[in-house]
Parts: C-alpha cells; structure tokens; sequence
C-alpha cells in the first residue's frame, strides 16, 4: 500500500494493527473461557465461533494453540507490550482515550 508522501504513516498503521491485534488476543481469550466455564466444549465452541461474526484472525490463529495447551511464541512478549505502549502514548499525546488498549496492555504485563 502507497500511504502517499507523509513519514510515519507506516508506523501509524502498524501501531493501529498492534492494537488490534492485542485487544483481539484478549478477547478471544476471555471468550474461549467464559464459554468453556458455562459448560460448552471447547472445540465445538472454537468451531462454531470461527465461522460467526465475532471471530478473528487472531482468535483464528491462537485459540487452537490455547486447546492443545501449547503456547509457541509467536511473537516476543515484551515486544508486544512496547507496541501496546506506543498505541497509550500515542494516544495520550493525541488526547484521544484508548481504554481497550490499556486494558490489553495491563493483560500482557
């Protein structure tokens, strides 16, 4: 993708995915257990979940790691956080709130 002429607008996108991708890391997570904890199975629940509105590519790509109890790292934790930390920054310096945001960060730490 051409972001046009502007340096950073890269950056801004990554920092915007990283994001995402945290809050959808921990939501699938809160998902999968709060299903698991009414009584479904959890590999119905993964199945059924992966082909509704809610799923992700996270929750797609991580959950069956989280069913098998094998937590490959897929990326460096501590790099995680530092992105998330870009995205609180950010935010505050923009004064525009980021409360998922924060909330996954406190989750990673």
């Amino acid at each position: 993708h051409n972001l046009g002429p502007k340096a950073g607008a890269a950056s801004n996108v990554k920092m915007v995915n990283q994001l995402l991708a945290g809050v959808h890391i921990v939501a699938a997570a809160e998902a999968m257990a709060l299903g698991t904890r009414t009584g479904a199975d959890p590999t119905q629940l993964f199945e059924i979940l992966s082909s509704a509105a809610g799923n992700s590519w996270m929750f797609s790509n991580r959950v069956p790691f989280m069913l098998e109890g094998s937590y490959p790292p897929a990326s460096a934790l501590d790099i995680f956080v530092k992105d998330l930390g870009i995205v609180l920054s950010e935010g505050g310096s923009l004064k525009f709130p980021t409360p998922l945001a924060a909330l996954a960060h406190q989750m990673f730490l």
